[in-house]
């Protein structure tokens, strides 16, 4: 296949490509059924997937604000629909029947904003000139995995959650069995907060906030300072949009 030619595709025609490709390779042995099309997607993408991402070519200066847009949009969105819709909302949850009503709205945005940010993460990694999203790519979901990303000229797969406590001990074996599918492939917090960790494997290695990042190429610490700013910005709209809802 010629990578060039195929950069230029469109989202579908690049699906289309992948699928009928995928569709030729025979069902593994011993693996879940659930995880047969994640296993014959990814057989196909290392066919060319370093060579396509080796293709992006941003420098610093685009990435940064490709970043900083990406979380204003992720802000903005956030604070001017989904906030005030949980603020009208009414929470059924133990605080509102203990009579603690900032209590249950608290929990009840926080709950939203804490899932809606977990696409943030993914969505800052792909900024990076060594990392994709195949769903972004090529509307292409492979089952546990966030990203793609290249080191040491291999592709990585990587399944990026935000803090080290992120998984229940019931989801682990999941992201386990997704993740060891690849030959090569990370589990990731995005940040490192001090929790404990939630996930355990011998077979697959955790990453760690900084250390993530600068697998990225990207700067740790200006990705968090802006993160930080979101966040308590959109605390400040809470508390004003809460007096006039």
């Amino acid at each position: 296949m010629n990578v060039d030619s195929f950069f230029l595709k469109t989202r579908i025609e690049k699906k289309k490509h992948i699928i009928s490709q995928s569709e030729k390779i025979t069902d593994p042995i011993n693996l879940d059924q659930k995880l047969y099309n994640a296993h014959k997607y990814k057989e196909v993408l290392n066919r060319f997937i370093v060579e396509y991402i080796n293709k992006k070519n941003k420098n610093k200066k685009e990435i940064e604000k490709e970043i900083t847009n990406k979380i204003d949009q992720f802000k903005n969105k956030f604070i001017n629909i989904t906030l005030e819709k949980k603020i009208k909302e009414t929470p059924t949850n133990l605080y509102q029947m203990s009579g603690a009503t900032d209590f249950a709205k608290i929990n009840l945005i926080l709950r939203s904003l804490s899932t809606s940010m977990g696409h943030l993460w993914e969505d800052i990694a792909t900024s990076s000139n060594l990392a994709i999203s195949t769903e972004t790519e090529f509307d292409i979901k492979i089952n546990g995995v966030d990203i793609i990303f290249i080191k040491d000229k291999k592709p990585y797969y990587a399944q990026i959650k935000t803090l080290e406590g992120t998984l229940t001990g019931s989801q682990v074996p999941r992201s386990i069995s997704e993740l060891s599918i690849h030959e090569n492939s990370y589990f990731v917090s995005a940040f490192k907060t001090g929790t404990p960790w939630t996930f355990n494997s011998d077979k697959i290695e955790k990453l760690l906030g900084k250390e993530f990042w600068v697998m990225l190429d990207l700067d740790y610490d200006f990705i968090l300072n802006n993160v930080k700013k979101m966040i308590k910005t959109i605390e400040d709209s809470y508390y004003k949009k809460k007096k006039i809802l």
